[in-house]
């Protein structure tokens, strides 16, 4: 298995804050090692691979994962998935509806 992580860096060169989010949660699970790859897509760069693999994938956000295995690509956009189905860990039920609403902020909750 070969994973791919791509992250975002906005015009002031700084990361994301999700992608800023995800390095730091992997780091603490003691899994940012397991990924392969750390991809930028660069906004001050409009040609950074993290922007052709995005065009490619069709991803309109970061981060996101690319994982082959055995020839197969899985895509994950969403970080609670990735971590349930590829690293067997659970997310926390309020940290997976914070990035449920954070990528579609046209949801409106009561």
């Amino acid at each position: 298995m070969y994973i791919k992580l791509v992250t975002k860096i906005k015009t002031d060169g700084n990361l994301c804050r999700k992608s800023a989010r995800v390095l730091n949660e992997l780091e603490s699970l003691d899994l940012l090692h397991r990924i392969d790859e750390i991809i930028s897509a660069d906004e001050r760069q409009a040609t950074s691979e993290g922007f052709t693999l995005a065009n490619k994938y069709q991803v309109q956000s970061a981060p996101f994962f690319i994982v082959e295995d055995d020839g197969l690509i899985r895509l994950y956009t969403a970080y609670y998935q990735f971590m349930k189905d590829v690293f067997q860990v659970s997310i926390s039920e309020e940290d997976e509806i914070s990035e449920i609403i954070a990528r579609n902020p046209e949801l409106d909750y009561i």
